[in-house]
């Protein structure tokens, strides 16, 4: 009897937890399978096509095909390092050629310059002087220039692809029932999306191609005195971002937490009133409400997360190009100084100053886009 008793109560056991397991199993399903249906009405295929060809090839190379928790969830960090590393040595290819015909300017200088120790003439010695300068000057003019554009498409394919994030974005948060979060992201993000893409094109681009001329005439021909524009110039530049980036962060912080705090509270009151104020299914429908908040908070995450990921590789190539750049053109500078070359290191100096501003440039837009992207999925539009 006993032993019937413990078969018993050991299949009942069993079943209870074969019952807890499946109903596990079903949830889970069935939260998976509103989250895709979700997804399919949002048009996030759709969303995905909005990535430049080479972020969508790298993206594949990492094993993410979509917007997808999963793939998202599934990228380690060693394929990001590798993938890094592939980016860099592309990249290098043209910077290090350039490198190489630098310092074999700079070596034939130092080699011409020594014969002419006997001579007299310092008109010789300045001709010699402007020439190699000048032959500097055409090796780095266009793959320095190539750099800038490259920077500003990176900036509008970026304003472009944020542009089309935003609106979906703004609708999840609206969805799982806070808009006061979703509006002020929507306005304070389309203003900068659009007004970045505005500065690229007419100014930014531009005015450091401006930069870079004036920057190289105030070398070739030191009798201009340009040296202390273009250093204002820089100065200004920086000093501009730096302002602008703190403001804007600032002004998005404290608008998401206010109108979080604001969300919060109302959600609440729905909750509270549908657990008090609708009889028998009331604490039901209560639930229900959470699990729909938690499920589009789940796609919220998602979304910024592939955001992030997408920004990053957006801009990866023209950061890794500029830190190249600024370390060739440092080993330059450091050959002109041992050689004891006066002009042409001072040139050098100011491609440097020009690449470090576009750099300040590049960074300040990534990092914007990237800060506001973390700060609505981690404070905005949370669940209570």
């Amino acid at each position: 009897m006993k032993v019937i008793l413990t078969l018993c109560l050991s299949f009942v056991i069993v079943f209870v937890s074969s019952l807890d397991v499946n109903a596990q199993n079903t949830e889970d399903s069935s939260l998976k399978q509103s989250i895709d249906e979700l997804s399919d009405d949002l048009g996030l295929s759709e969303f995905y096509n909005q990535l430049p060809s080479e972020t969508k090839d790298t993206f594949k190379d990492l094993g993410i095909n979509s917007i997808s928790i999963t793939e998202l969830s599934s990228v380690s960090f060693s394929s990001v390092i590798n993938e890094i590393f592939d980016i860099g040595s592309k990249e290098s290819k043209t910077v290090f050629s350039s490198l190489g015909l630098v310092i074999a300017v700079l070596l034939l200088y130092s080699l011409v310059e020594g014969f002419m120790q006997n001579i007299t003439a310092v008109t010789m010695r300045e001709v010699l002087s402007v020439v190699s300068t000048l032959c500097i000057a055409c090796l780095l003019v266009i793959p320095i220039t190539n750099v800038i554009d490259m920077a500003g498409r990176a900036i509008r394919m970026s304003c472009q692809f944020m542009l089309a994030f935003i609106p979906l974005m703004v609708t999840v948060i609206v969805s799982s029932g806070n808009s006061l979060s979703g509006a002020g992201y929507y306005s304070l993000m389309v203003f900068a999306a659009e007004g970045i893409a505005q500065l690229s094109s007419k100014f930014i681009t531009p005015m450091l191609n401006v930069f870079l001329g004036v920057s190289i005439c105030s070398t070739v021909v030191p009798q201009l005195k340009l040296q202390s524009i273009t250093d204002l110039f820089s100065k200004t530049i920086k000093w501009l971002l730096s302002f602008s980036f703190t403001i804007f962060s600032a002004l998005l912080t404290f608008r998401t937490l206010i109108a979080t705090s604001i969300d919060s509270v109302s959600t609440r009151a729905v909750r509270f009133t549908m657990s008090s104020f609708i009889p028998v299914v009331g604490a039901a429908l209560s639930e229900a409400y959470k699990t729909v908040q938690g499920s589009i908070n789940i796609l919220k995450n998602g979304m910024g997360v592939f955001v992030i990921f997408a920004v990053a590789f957006v801009f990866l190539p023209v950061v890794l190009r500029l830190l190249l750049w600024s370390f060739s053109i440092n080993i330059c500078k450091t050959v002109a100084e041992v050689l004891g070359i006066s002009i042409p290191g001072r040139m050098l100096m100011s491609v440097g100053t020009v690449l470090s501003v576009l750099l300040a440039v590049v960074l300040c837009v990534m990092a914007l886009f990237i800060i506001s992207t973390a700060l609505i999925i981690t404070v905005g539009g949370k669940s209570s």
